[in-house]
């Protein structure tokens, strides 16, 4: 076994001969055992291009290589810019994000909007954006506030001589706060960025608790099936246990991949969050001329033990108390057919 792979053994009990009910080779039961989850791997050397900071009173501009980025040193902070050969990859900043769109579990049944309000109505307000830089790297960190400083948050952008940009995301809330419905990042990239692969559970939408019989696999999708449109249009197309999520134009191969660090949730949606929570239906829902991307630590599960009443509420084992949570990823220009995306994330992971 390769020390920087990982290994699972996928067992499935199936009919020998045909039935009136199923053919033969039909699944009766199935599970995924993990035999070696991955370990660290040899990761890439940092090429030798220079690095430049650039400051102003609005933002930090860094130019690595062939990558140039852009935090914002006001207002809302976060990645206002990603470009890559002089192509910018984000339509929307990355920004922290704490919600999603109401499920009808949500809506109908135990309402978290109420219950959770402050983290609904929750405005991260940035304190600092600092700077600093060596030879080896510039990192850029942003301080928010929010809930009366009975929260804080960090993110801290660290660039390399080879244009990646690691993003740390530390929090740390007071305990007496309501659960937390997300913990996560949103942005938004190209739109003909809608051919998403992927290595963590799948092929179908999965929640913390709706997983179970979703196997770990390497995953390919247009957008139009990795979301999933229900009637009522909702949260949807959520991934768990995501390694890597490359999104990608079909013919050029050109794109974003998203490494992490540790298991991730991830999402894409050619929606804004906001079209899916306020349209009624699905006429109503726009396509949004990009991409919006959700790379999330956790976000609370379906629940479900009815849909009218506060039964509804995920259970406590799924839901996520205030405290101190920290992640990180990677973002990546990347095209893959100079270099594939599980070999690109392998020479990153840690």
């Amino acid at each position: 076994m390769k020390a920087e792979s990982e290994y699972h053994a996928d067992i499935q009990f199936v009919l020998q001969k045909p039935t009136d009910w199923a053919p033969a080779g039909f699944v009766i039961a199935s599970n995924q055992l993990t035999i070696k989850p991955a370990s660290s791997g040899k990761k890439s050397k940092s090429s030798v291009a220079s690095l430049k900071l650039q400051r102003s009173d609005k933002d930090f501009t860094v130019i690595a290589g062939q990558t140039k980025l852009v935090v914002g040193n006001t207002g809302r902070g976060g990645l206002l810019s990603l470009q890559y050969k002089g192509k910018e990859l984000l339509e929307q900043p990355l920004l922290p994000d704490f919600t999603r769109p109401l499920t009808d579990n949500d809506r109908r049944g135990w309402k978290p909007q109420r219950k959770l309000k402050q983290w609904y109505e929750a405005v991260p307000q940035l304190v600092k954006t600092v700077a600093t830089e060596s030879k080896q790297e510039i990192r850029i960190i942003a301080e928010y506030t929010m809930l009366a400083d009975s929260a804080r948050l960090a993110i801290w952008y660290t660039i390399s001589p080879d244009g990646i940009v690691k993003l740390d995301y530390f929090l740390k809330a007071d305990p007496a706060l309501p659960n937390i419905p997300k913990i996560g990042m949103q942005m938004a990239t190209r739109k003909e960025y809608r051919q998403i692969e992927y290595f963590g559970r799948g092929p179908l939408e999965n929640y913390i608790d709706r997983r179970y019989g979703l196997d770990a696999g390497r995953y390919g999708q247009d957008i139009r099936d990795f979301i999933e449109p229900y009637a009522v249009p909702q949260e949807n197309g959520n991934r768990t246990d995501v390694r890597w999520m490359f999104l990608h134009d079909t013919k050029s191969k050109e794109g974003l991949l998203i490494v992490a660090d540790s298991l991730l949730s991830m999402s894409a949606w050619p929606y804004t969050e906001e079209n899916l929570s306020k349209a009624k239906h699905t006429n109503e829902l726009k396509d949004a001329g990009y991409v919006t991307v959700n790379v999330d630590l956790i976000q609370m599960g379906v629940g479900g033990n009815d849909s009218w009443s506060e039964v509804a509420a995920p259970l406590e084992q799924y839901q996520i108390k205030a405290g101190s949570y920290h992640y990180s990823f990677y973002l990546v220009p990347l095209n893959g057919k100079i270099k594939s995306p599980e070999v690109r994330a392998r020479e990153l992971r840690d």
